[in-house]
């Protein structure tokens, strides 16, 4: 995915009128694809250890798998741009097609 911190800035403007406590914890997902399901569950091996949640891992359309790890955090625009970042190098290090980005939900 592509990645950029001045938009990543603006996202966190927007979360915070939309009620987010963005110095708070939050449910972080993420999102990887490729139409290798095992190469998928590579990628969460290297996540696991860094408290990193399996919650779905499913064939999104024919062919193709979706992997979605979260992670309880609180992150800022700088930390979750170097996230996004170092998703893309993992992607790649593990020959998977895609990290397709992130997205956040409040905790109840």
């Amino acid at each position: 995915m592509k990645t950029d911190l001045a938009q990543l800035q603006d996202i966190f403007i927007k979360m915070v009128e939309d009620g987010f406590d963005v110095d708070s914890k939050l449910k972080w997902g993420f999102y990887f694809f490729d139409d290798d399901r095992d190469m998928l569950l590579d990628v969460y091996e290297e996540l696991k250890d860094h408290d990193y949640v399996l919650e779905e891992i499913e064939e999104f359309e024919e062919n193709e798998w979706r992997l979605y790890v979260s992670k309880i955090d609180i992150l800022t625009p700088e930390k979750l741009h170097r996230r996004n970042i170092a998703f893309n190098e993992l992607a790649a290090g593990c020959g998977v097609e895609l990290y397709d980005g992130w997205d956040v939900e409040k905790l109840n």
